[in-house]
């Protein structure tokens, strides 16, 4: 290999073998943009180092090169990979489940109180029974007295037992 650079052998490599760009991302399923960023050497517009060599490799199967040389080539030429970002620079997602936590306890919490409020002020289903409307007729009442009497009638003492 040459002292080119990487998107650069691999485009020379492609149309060596008279391959369309479109055929590579048909093949490798691998985005034509990202085909064109990756030939252009703009390693920035892709994502992360795992995933530029993933497509490192499947472009370099696609137009049958051996990618084992390609990414040691890629390895040689791309800048030793920095530290991972502290976690002061990574935005927290904590702020928001606290903030959705909150609003969902407070519309949980004056829904209750609107139902309540709605409950007390609603009409009651079931109207009293009036009180005169619900006098059993006569006959029913006599025979209720006749029955109970007559149990208080055996029941009660003899006026010579209370003596």
């Amino acid at each position: 290999m040459s002292c080119e650079s990487i998107g650069d052998y691999l485009k020379s490599e492609r149309e060596t073998r008279r391959l369309s760009l479109e055929e590579v991302s048909s093949t490798t399923r691998i985005p034509r943009r990202t085909l064109e960023s990756l030939e252009e050497n703009r390693f920035e517009e892709l994502p992360s180092g795992v995933f530029v060599r993933g497509f490192i490799k499947a472009y370099a199967s696609a137009v049958d090169i051996d990618a084992g040389e390609v990414l040691a080539r890629f390895d040689e030429q791309s800048p030793k990979n920095t530290a991972p970002p502290t976690l002061a620079t990574v935005p927290s997602r904590r702020r928001y489940g606290a903030l959705l936590l909150v609003v969902t306890t407070v519309a949980v919490f004056a829904l209750i109180v609107a139902t309540f409020a709605l409950a007390r002020r609603a009409p009651a289903q079931d109207d009293a029974i009036e009180l005169s409307s619900a006098v059993p007729c006569r006959a029913e009442i006599v025979k209720v007295e006749r029955s109970f009497c007559d149990r208080l009638i055996t029941a009660t003492p003899t006026e010579s037992s209370r003596s």
